[in-house]
């Protein structure tokens, strides 16, 4: 099966281990009690607005019991040049910590997981945020 419109290799150059203990680091650090940080309406939400710009209306957030702070945007004018998971990548590196990751889990749906994990600069305690972005 092809990994993409043009594929033609169907198998890629090495496998991704290369960078696996970084991502084991962010999940060892992601399971330890209280690394979720508190108050996300405070330490991320300003950042999420400015960052709207003129693009995106941010149309609601909550925190979640489990920690995940859902944040629903919508397009503020017409999708022309909009490229979404790209622009929504863009939206969320303006709440990036050291670690950083995104993905996309459905239509319209984007998880993000960022944080600071031991050893990182500028030297804060390890801590995190999960974010669930969701465009409408």
């Amino acid at each position: 099966m092809r990994r993409w419109d043009i594929d033609e290799r169907l198998t890629g150059i090495a496998d991704g281990s290369a960078m696996a203990p970084e991502v084991r680091r962010l999940l060892d650090a992601m399971g330890r009690e209280g690394w979720v940080t508190e108050e996300p309406e405070v330490h991320l939400l300003p950042h999420l607005r400015r960052a709207c710009g003129s693009e995106w209306l941010l149309v609601g957030e909550r925190l979640l019991d489990d920690g995940v702070y859902e944040v629903t945007v919508s397009l503020a004018g017409d999708r022309e040049g909009i490229h979404v998971h790209r622009d929504v990548v863009r939206l969320l590196s303006a709440v990036a910590e050291p670690a950083f990751f995104v993905r996309q889990a459905g239509p319209g749906v984007f998880e993000c997981v960022t944080g600071v994990l031991d050893g990182d600069p500028p030297g804060f305690k390890s801590h995190g945020h999960l974010v669930r972005l969701i465009v409408k």
